[in-house]
């Protein structure tokens, strides 16, 4: 039985078991990518990349610009996590056996022009590190440094590669622990997408309704949104507007993308569109809806474990019709866990490899014909298995617009 949001913080037993078996399927698959691509250890500054190999995260959206923190992942062994000088013992990684050592930032904004120098000693740490595990002269991957990173760990000697494609295949099967942590963070966005529904009415803008979204979210535990797409009226078309201080006015149509990052840092990524007021929807408005509706169909149905990405994304692609084309969202369905991520399912220039039991994504419908007013976005969340697709996003739809 999955605990409602509310329920979550009384289970902090079952929450460290969950936590610490996550990490340690991370890690088994983290590190069997790497074997796979001839890496002998992964250097991993992207906070979601850490917090996936960790299970720590301290000021994420923070550390998405500043590299105070950051975590060696060998192919064989333990991982070496440099953390944030400040960081309380309460945020120890759920992991027993990670080397915790004391992070070098550089930032221009902490260091100044000592920036060249505290970077140098970030990269002889590593070095030492490396050294220590006799791998310093073989390949050694990394995800995301900026320059004074990247150059100062060239001027020590590694030989480096890039490493984001070889975590994100690792990422893209979920284990069990993972798979319930993403439900809990659907949860809680359905709960917030829901009280957002009762509350729309005309006159509130497009910020107010983003704002209710985001403080109800929040208040059972989430922890940021990627985006803000909320978008109201003639901004729905075409999509990818964010919130403004645009009044909604009745009959207009509101679509939003959730684009949150949940409790334990997993992506809930659902989108909805709904009728504000309560006039009769347009001809013209059901016809979205019901194209959108259709096209998530053909969506999920093609997802089945063995299914090649490139034939799936060729099908499904001759299935939306061709007055959406011009407009259409980039692509068909992505995988989610920490963040949108690989694989993609493509229109076109598609992603080798299959789909495959354990995988989540957001499968996704935005139509919208090119010169028109309105547009329509819906996203489910959905995890593939081998005996079918589930669904789990369970926010409500309009049924004004959904009624046949």
């Amino acid at each position: 039985m999955v605990a409602s949001p509310e329920a979550r913080s009384t289970w902090p037993e079952v929450d460290a078991l969950l936590a610490e078996g996550a990490v340690q399927c991370a890690l088994l698959r983290l590190r069997a990518s790497l074997h796979r691509h001839g890496i002998a250890a992964a250097l991993l500054a992207d906070p979601v990349n850490v917090r996936y190999a960790s299970g720590t995260s301290i000021m994420p959206v923070w550390t998405m610009h500043a590299i105070d923190r950051y975590l060696l992942v060998p192919a064989e062994g333990e991982p070496v996590l440099w953390e944030y000088a400040s960081a309380p013992p309460e945020l120890r990684s759920p992991y027993p056996r990670i080397e915790v050592r004391a992070a070098t930032g550089w930032s221009a904004f902490g260091a100044g022009e000592q920036a060249g120098d505290r970077a140098a000693a970030f990269a002889a740490d590593v070095m030492r590190a490396l050294r220590d595990r006799g791998i310093a002269d073989e390949r050694i991957g990394v995800d995301r440094l900026d320059a004074y990173g990247f150059l100062a760990l060239q001027g020590a000697g590694m030989h480096l590669v890039p490493a984001q494609l070889a975590v994100e295949q690792a990422r893209a099967v979920k284990g069990a622990e993972e798979i319930e942590l993403i439900r809990r963070s659907v949860a809680v966005a359905d709960a917030a997408v829901a009280d957002l529904y009762q509350a729309l009415c005309p006159g509130m803008t497009e910020n107010e309704a983003w704002g209710r979204l985001l403080g109800r979210a929040f208040a059972l535990g989430a922890e940021f949104a990627e985006c803000r797409l909320l978008s109201s009226g003639p901004r729905t078309n075409p999509w990818f507007r964010e919130a403004s201080d645009r009044p909604l006015q009745r009959g207009d149509l509101v679509a939003f993308d959730t684009d949150l990052v949940g409790p334990a840092g997993y992506l809930a990524d659902l989108s909805r569109t709904y009728l504000v007021g309560s006039p009769k929807p347009t001809a013209r408005q059901r016809r979205l809806y019901a194209d959108a509706q259709a096209f998530l169909a053909d969506v999920i149905a093609e997802l089945k474990p063995g299914a090649a990405f490139d034939e799936v994304g060729e099908r499904l692609s001759r299935r939306l019709p061709a007055a959406y084309h011009a407009e259409r969202y980039p692509f068909i369905a992505h995988g989610s866990g920490l963040s949108d991520e690989y694989p993609i399912l493509a229109f076109q220039d598609h992603h080798a490899g299959e789909i495959e039991d354990g995988m989540v994504f957001g499968v996704e419908a935005y139509l919208g014909v090119e010169g028109e007013d309105e547009g329509l976005k819906l996203e489910e969340q959905v995890l593939v298995t081998s005996e079918g697709v589930e669904v789990l996003s369970r926010a409500p739809h309009d049924e004004r617009l959904s009624a046949a």
